[in-house]
């Protein structure tokens, strides 16, 4: 099962960038390093949702991994989520902004649910995807995520609403 879930959000990822914006409805979608990203969520029954990228951009900055609020526009769209994708560090010199180096998934739930989901990440280039943890999403929050080893791609898959 995990091979086909895989190969769909290879497929959805190729399909869903090589379109115009929004992209149709699905269950996940794989994003890259370096990538802004905004999804609708849509309701498939009273508790799973699809979603459609309405945004997407490449994003390369290094961000500050706690100090970031100023990322998320004051404003969105209902029912979405935006995603940030990236290297975020710390510290206050080269040294320490070196040592201090992470992926970062940063996001804020501009809709009314609190949303899990899956998330599957993919360590090595052209590698296998292999689940990770996440918090989930809460309406009117921002969250991070973050981890101390490279991450090519992520999967966002399986969205609900939390229980």
């Amino acid at each position: 099962m995990k091979q086909y879930l895989l190969l769909f959000l290879f497929i959805s990822f190729s399909y869903g960038f090589s379109q115009d914006l929004p992209s149709e409805p699905a269950n996940g979608f794989a994003f890259p390093i370096g990538s802004k990203f905004t999804i609708k969520l849509i309701p498939i029954d009273s508790v799973s949702f699809n979603y459609s990228i309405i945004k997407f951009d490449p994003f390369t900055e290094t961000v500050d991994t706690f100090d970031n609020d100023n990322l998320f526009s004051k404003n969105g769209e209902e029912d979405t989520i935006d995603f940030y994708f990236c290297l975020g560090t710390s510290g206050k010199t080269e040294d320490e902004k070196k040592k201090s180096m992470k992926v970062l998934l940063i996001f804020k739930n501009r809709s009314k649910y609190s949303v899990t989901y899956n998330s599957d990440i993919q360590r090595k280039e052209d590698g296998e995807y292999e689940k990770t943890s996440n918090m989930g999403a809460y309406p009117g929050v921002k969250g991070t995520e973050m981890w101390p080893y490279m991450i090519h791609s992520i999967g966002l898959n399986d969205f609900k609403i939390k229980k």
